[in-house]
């Protein structure tokens, strides 16, 4: 492959298919766009080609051989950063956790919609599968019951966790589960304010916390916050759109093991009451 040019600095990332299924890798939460998927990849460096430094990222990240082929998708992060995505074929490795907490494969490449992506992935994705699909919420009714796919659908969203963010949608989803199980105590008082407890099955949480951080500044960065009941396996019933009403504050509870443990929790109110 030819060598970077002089005018952009280049940013090259993997797709990277082992037996019909592709990865992508969650970022350490401490990282930059920390909690977000990606292409796995990394800078070039002056007098490598894309090709070898896409092949030396892979290694110090998962210490895994892979073959690099064709050029896929570039997009352009801001005027100095060019990303660009290869086809990539594996080789050799156990794909060894170093630069991420969370691995994932996919047997297609539309199902990493569901998957909370860096900006600039999502439009690597949307090139490579010529998919510009738009969030859905305008189909969402207060009151009604929904099943995972639905909200993963509308919302373009991941289909785990209590606390989803979606870029592409600009919002934050929350889910109250009221069933057996479940270490969270999610409760609405008599003045119609839930105490939503914040994101971390086992230990203490912290505010600043992944979602957690999402929620709190919620009044502030123009996320919007919609709530899902569930009382019922597998159905969330749509209560429509909150807003923090106070500052979150902590308090003990069991976690998932039984223990007590330090809980955010964050007053919310129904916007439309």
């Amino acid at each position: 492959m030819d060598k970077k040019d002089n005018t952009h600095k280049i940013v090259v990332a993997a797709l990277i298919e082992r037996n019909g299924k592709y990865l992508i890798a969650k970022r350490k939460v401490d990282a930059a766009l920390g909690g977000l998927w990606e292409f796995p990849g990394g800078k070039v460096e002056d007098g490598e080609t894309e090709q070898e430094a896409l092949e030396r990222e892979i290694v110090e990240e998962f210490n895994t051989l892979i073959a690099v082929s064709k050029l896929l998708a570039n997009t352009q992060i801001n005027d100095e950063i060019m990303l660009k995505l290869y086809a990539c074929e594996h080789k050799l490795g156990a794909y060894q956790l170093r630069e991420h907490s969370e691995l994932a494969w996919v047997d297609n490449l539309r199902q990493l919609y569901g998957y909370e992506l860096a900006p600039a992935d999502v439009e690597l994705l949307e090139q490579i599968t010529k998919d510009k699909r738009q969030p859905a919420l305008h189909e969402l009714v207060i009151g009604d019951a929904y099943k995972n796919e639905d909200i993963m659908r509308m919302f373009l969203v991941s289909g785990q966790g209590g606390m989803r963010k979606s870029n592409r949608a600009n919002s934050l989803i929350l889910f109250a589960l009221h069933n057996t199980g479940n270490p969270y105590e999610d409760k609405w008082d008599d003045q119609g304010v839930m105490h939503y407890t914040g994101m971390g099955l086992s230990g203490d949480q912290s505010i600043d916390y992944a979602q957690n951080k999402t929620l709190a500044e919620s009044r502030t960065n123009g996320v919007g916050v919609h709530l899902f009941e569930s009382f019922e396996p597998k159905e969330y019933m749509y209560r429509g759109q909150v807003q923090l009403v106070g500052d979150p504050y902590y308090e003990r509870q069991k976690d998932e093991a039984n223990n007590q443990r330090q809980v955010v929790k964050f007053p919310l109110r129904l916007s439309q009451q």
